[in-house]
């Protein structure tokens, strides 16, 4: 077959000629690739299988026509957004999905284009900067609510200064609305977040999200309630949408107020009447009755902690059920690196309710210290000591100075007692009880992370607990050990003693080493002339007598 001969000016047409002359393209490859010829039509298909090119119809040459601009983030091709007016609920509403935990992030998530759910009765104030993203978002035909903490903040009247914003646009339309409109932050692109800097204020941007995998990364969802119920308690659940309104789905606002906000976990009703249809299959066939975990606690242990957390700073309150399935699935906490858990506890610790969150929270407690368990519910038999060994414990770290070292040293001061034990009949004795506990303190920091200082000074209060410092020897104990040691352990001899019955003896002994506390950083520079100083320590000197008299 003879081939066709043909010249270039002909194939290109006279489109190619005119633009030639008005925009100087200089070859093919050029002219193809610019942006007013995107819409031309498809190459003819040539058949591979010949080895010389079939004859040309006399049909006029079509150009290729560009890629379709892929703008959603996932490879798929752009599709127009319909009007706010041609959306309606019946066609474009999807309904909730459960996503497994071991489920993959999977083929690309088209979002839904439902427009914004809400009870516009309860308003709330919305910062300009704020608005000002939720406007351009909407310009762009997405649908965007305020979520998370800062819903509640603005419904209880507080200042907020950090906002989140989900909404139905991927991450790279976003990146592209915003990035060369605001000072954005990028640190959490790998979580799904853009942070966009405007009014001084952090705002969070990120498209809907069913969870956030064991590696960091987003598994994206299609709707506002999947995302929503990504979240383990009800009372963070709530969303805003300024155009919209309240959108409360799960109940949350039920469980926010200026009083408390309760921490109840999404659907616990479900998961509460489940385990007990359980247990009474498995209790007539005498089996044992298994465990019911609330899949967003298993999902994200860390969650554990910060309703630890939000309990002991009295933020925030536990129903009855959660904190129950949270003691059940204590081992939950073993998924967390050592460095996060250690980091959590030391907000726990220093919170204000310490004591309560030692008590309601102990099967956690065992597990970060195992060494605890054994002081639970164990009788010390003393006239002395008025509750039980982890009771006292507990009242005790709840009493001291929110030092992290002198709370850590008192959490642990004990644990060496029920080794040391030694039934008398009447009463029990402990004879070297504080150099076991150094040696179990010593196991307890191998998988507790902490520093060579505090870790120091955690194991000197351990040891030295119950040494009798008083005000006619305390310059003296300083010599021995340094006036920080001493006043730390006088600041933990103070908790302790309080922590022991509820005998007004204890309280005043207490406060007796505390004021020596205050001012045993002077002793070492003072001079022995009266000073206020000194004639506070003098006036404490006949606390001694007390000590004998107390047995402390």
């Amino acid at each position: 077959m003879e081939k066709k001969k043909f010249d270039i000016d002909d194939l290109l047409g006279e489109d190619y000629i005119e633009d030639e002359e008005e925009y100087g393209y200089e070859d093919y490859e050029e002219y193809i690739e610019d942006d007013i010829y995107g819409d031309h039509g498809e190459y003819d298909e040539f058949d591979d299988d010949d080895d010389e090119f079939d004859e040309f119809v006399d049909t006029p040459p079509v150009m290729p026509q560009r890629p379709p601009v892929r703008e959603n983030g996932f490879g798929a091709p752009k599709q127009e957004m319909p009007s706010v007016q041609e959306r309606t609920p019946e066609k474009t509403a999807v309904p909730v999905r459960m996503i497994p935990a071991d489920e993959p992030s999977g083929p690309p998530v088209e979002f839904s284009s439902e427009p914004p759910k809400g009870d516009n009765t309860v308003t709330l104030d919305v910062p300009l900067s704020v608005m000002e993203i939720i406007d351009i978002l909407k310009e762009h035909t997405y649908t965007s609510y305020l979520v998370g903490e800062c819903v509640n903040m603005m419904y209880l009247g507080e200042r907020v200064m950090d906002f989140d914003i989900a909404c139905n646009a991927s991450l790279d339309r976003i990146i592209a609305i915003f990035d060369e409109r605001f000072k954005t932050r990028e640190d959490l692109l790998s979580r799904g977040e853009l942070i966009i800097i405007n009014g001084g204020m952090g705002i969070s941007v990120a498209p809907y999200r069913s969870r956030i995998d064991g590696n960091g990364r987003p598994i994206y969802c299609k709707t506002i309630d999947e995302d929503l119920h990504r979240r383990t308690f009800t009372s963070e659940t709530v969303a805003y949408n300024p155009y919209a309104g309240i959108y409360d789905p799960f109940g949350g606002l039920a469980c926010i107020s200026e009083e408390k906000t309760v921490l109840k976990a999404i659907d616990e009703e479900i998961y509460e009447r489940l385990e007990d249809e359980q247990s009474k299959l498995k209790k007539k066939a005498r089996e044992q009755v298994p465990k019911v975990v609330i899949p967003a606690l298993r999902d994200n242990p860390e969650t554990i902690l910060i309703a630890m957390q939000k309990y002991a700073r009295g933020e925030a309150e536990l129903s009855e059920y959660t904190l129950k399935n949270i003691n059940d699935n204590a081992e939950l906490t073993d998924m967390i690196m050592p460095a996060e858990l250690s980091r959590y506890f030391r907000r726990i610790i220093l919170g204000r309710r310490i004591t309560d969150t030692l008590l309601n929270f102990k099967e956690v407690i065992f597990r970060i210290f195992p060494v605890l368990r054994a002081e639970y519910d164990f009788d010390q038999k003393s006239d002395y000591q008025e509750y039980t060994l982890y009771e006292h414990t507990a009242k005790a770290v709840g009493y001291a100075f929110p030092d992290y070292a002198v709370r850590l040293a008192l959490l642990l001061h004990s644990i060496g007692k029920y080794d040391c034990a030694a039934d008398r009949g009447d009463y029990m004795t402990y004879y070297g009880h504080s150099e076991r506990g150094v040696m179990l303190a010593r196991d307890v920091f191998e998988d507790y992370e902490a520093d060579d200082a505090l870790k120091e000074r955690v194991l000197f209060m351990i040891m030295h607990h119950d040494d009798r410092i008083s005000p006619e020897n305390v310059v003296r104990y300083t010599e021995f050990c340094g006036m920080e040691y001493t006043r730390l352990l006088l600041l933990m001899q103070s908790a302790n003693i309080r922590a022991k019955s509820s005998d007004p003896v204890n309280e005043r002994v207490s406060s007796t080493l505390r004021q020596l506390a205050d001012n045993v950083t002077t002793l070492g520079s003072v001079p022995r002339a009266q000073t206020r100083k000194t004639a506070t320590i003098d006036g404490l000197r006949s606390i001694t007598d007390m000590l004998g008299r107390n047995g402390i």
